[in-house]
């Protein structure tokens, strides 16, 4: 959808999605490839190695620069993903700058979740920040960035989140989609990933990058490093990737619908460029 209207709008794309910035992992982040673009540049993709730690701290000024060097050349940038922190960070322009990521903190993080699980990181953030609690829904990754920006800064992560909106008009569009019909195609997409060599890529990767933590970079990796490992069969690795995606699915749904700016529609790219040069052409009257 997001590569149609970039086509018929005059657009370019900036990945909102917080794993297609790592090398080498197209397959498992379902990068677009160059023939599905037809043309397009698509920004922020294949940014740091997989070795490298990647945070909505380090997305948000470069996808700023994205959008606005899109638009100095006078074209419509055309933010496509599903990773909610990371656009929100971005269009509402929270202030992250004075909590850079902490490599040393999120390790010793990381390693109390291993030993001791998602409870003891979510209760010692509900100590700090219920707020933020909250908002993490026991997600590893959220948690510990909330952990890190108290420990950074001092503050509640929810007062750090202290922002500055950029001047910019949006149309945000969620693809209105039944829960049976996402179901039916996170599993044949998984499939085709399968298919596509994504076992493969992962020992590559691995080879490649040994001390690179897989595990981090979200479904499909953790389980797909332990069939590597032998301790999954690959049956058991597709099945488990594919409950994992329509849970994550879910959970998607609950933010965005929570998020009143969002327009659900089906997913025809003749209404959603319509919706787009309705909110281009409000833009422009403005």
């Amino acid at each position: 959808m997001a590569i149609a209207a970039a086509h018929r709008l005059n657009g370019e794309l900036v990945s909102v999605d917080s794993r297609q910035v790592y090398t080498h992992c197209d397959i498992g982040t379902n990068k677009p490839t160059p023939e599905e673009l037809g043309g397009l540049r698509c920004r922020l993709v294949d940014v740091v190695d997989p070795g490298t730690p990647f945070t909505v701290a380090d997305y948000q000024p470069l996808a700023m620069d994205a959008v606005a060097d899109i638009d100095r050349e006078g074209r419509l940038p055309v933010l496509q993903g599903g990773s909610g922190l990371y656009l929100r960070a971005l269009l509402d322009g929270w202030n992250l700058a004075d909590a850079p990521p902490n490599p040393e903190l999120r390790a010793v993080l990381e390693q109390r979740l291993e030993l001791e699980g998602a409870e003891s990181l979510d209760a010692e953030l509900r100590r700090i920040d219920p707020e933020s609690a909250d908002r993490a829904q026991r997600n590893p990754r959220r948690m510990i960035r909330a952990l890190e920006i108290h420990a950074v800064t001092g503050r509640r992560p929810s007062v750090a989140r202290e922002s500055d909106p950029p001047r910019w008009s949006t149309t945000i569009i969620g693809l209105d989609v039944s829960l049976a019909e996402l179901d039916r195609r996170i599993e044949a997409r998984v499939s085709q990933m399968l298919d596509a060599g994504w076992v493969d890529e992962v020992a590559r990767v691995r080879q490649a990058f040994p001390t690179a933590d897989l595990r981090r970079l979200g479904h499909g990796y953790p389980e797909l490093v332990d069939y590597l490992e032998g301790r999954l069969t690959l049956s058991d690795a597709r099945d488990s990737t594919v409950r994992q995606v329509r849970q994550y699915a879910r959970r998607q749904l609950t933010w965005f619908r929570a998020d009143r700016r969002v327009q659900w529609l089906p997913d025809d790219p003749d209404l959603i460029v319509e919706r787009l040069r309705v909110g281009m052409m409000t833009a422009e009257a403005s």
